[in-house]
């Protein structure tokens, strides 16, 4: 298991006697805002400023937060927040939003993840059949023929952690986005996964990122600041475990694939938002990049990639299964 992950369920043992009372957010500078002050008391974490950073740090878990800035890190994961760090007095402050369903659930996992055991894995492998998805520039490979691929292989090794697994897909076919999400909702699906080959306009666009729905309310990364794109969904319900599930894909995926950390990130894609359970949308690569084309061509990476994907579920798991102790 990654070692963010190892990290993260040592420190919700101890952080769990301090912290299990807490039921509200207190000392906001600002109505709908935390300060980052309040964080480090909660945490019993170390604040000081270094640039444009804000760093939280106690010996198990490591915050930074930009100023300015909707990028923050735990333990080097980036995540984005929904709306920036502002200076509040001589504090600085953060939406509380970002906090309670973001901040808070991905370092007090215990607290947030469901009662019992998930069971059912859906993989979701992205386009298929008339809707090739994303091209590369060199190849031509397909973003279809990689992800499904790599779906393949994740569900092999899922199964072979005895973990059920299901597949909206398993050839080139193109199921509609209300089917794959209807078909996780029909099979009870515990954890729902939909595995995409990025593309952009420009070629230098690289990395993997992972993401997750939006909360009501805020705006979505990809949309961030534009009218409209705040509405409530039916995966709002699982906010707090989106961001645990997020998290451990996103910090997994890095470290597999060894490529760029574009964050975790929100968005309110069919797929997600319309999921019946926690979900998350991995992005493994661009294949409109040179580099990452090559990669994405190669059984090794995608193995790697994968193996990353598996890694971040069984993650979600051990993190539920330790919270039922």
């Amino acid at each position: 298991m990654h070692s963010i992950t190892r990290k993260l369920f040592v420190y919700h043992a101890v952080l769990f006697t301090g912290c299990a009372g807490t039921t509200s957010v207190q000392a906001k500078s600002v109505p709908g805002t935390v300060s980052l002050s309040y964080i480090a008391r909660l945490y019993s974490m170390k604040m000081a400023v270094f640039g444009k950073k804000v760093v939280l740090e106690n010996k198990y878990n490591k915050l930074e937060v930009e100023t300015n800035s909707r990028r923050a890190w735990i333990n080097g994961i980036m995540l984005w927040l929904h709306e920036p760090c502002r200076k509040s007095g001589s504090d600085w402050v953060i939406r509380e939003i970002d906090f309670k369903k973001g901040i808070d659930p991905i370092l007090r996992a215990y607290a947030y993840v469901p009662k019992r055991m998930p069971r059912l894995v859906v993989l979701d492998p992205g386009h298929g059949g008339n809707d090739p998805g994303a091209s590369g520039s060199v190849t031509k490979i397909r973003e279809k023929n990689v992800v499904l691929d790599i779906s393949h292989r994740v569900r092999k090794l899922l199964e072979a952690k005895g973990v059920q697994v299901r597949m909206t897909r398993t050839g080139d076919t193109y199921p509609s986005l209300d089917s794959r999400t209807n078909l996780a909702y029909k099979l009870g699906a515990d954890v729902f996964v939909s595995i995409h080959a990025d593309g952009a306009a420009s070629s230098s666009a690289h990395g993997v990122e992972t993401f997750i729905t939006s909360v009501a309310g805020y705006d979505s990364s990809n949309f961030y600041g534009q009218a409209g794109d705040k509405d409530a969904q039916r995966n709002n319900t699982y906010d707090a475990m989106n961001a645990i599930l997020g998290f451990s894909l996103q910090s997994n995926l890095v470290n597999m694939s060894k490529r760029e950390d574009r964050g975790l990130r929100r968005a309110r894609f069919s797929v997600i938002k319309k999921a019946p359970c926690p979900s998350a949308l991995v992005e493994c690569g661009f294949l409109t990049n040179p580099d990452e084309e090559s990669l994405l061509n190669t059984a090794s990476y995608r193995e790697s990639v994968a193996r990353g994907i598996t890694n971040g579920i069984l993650g979600y798991f051990t993190m539920v299964k330790r919270a039922l102790r």
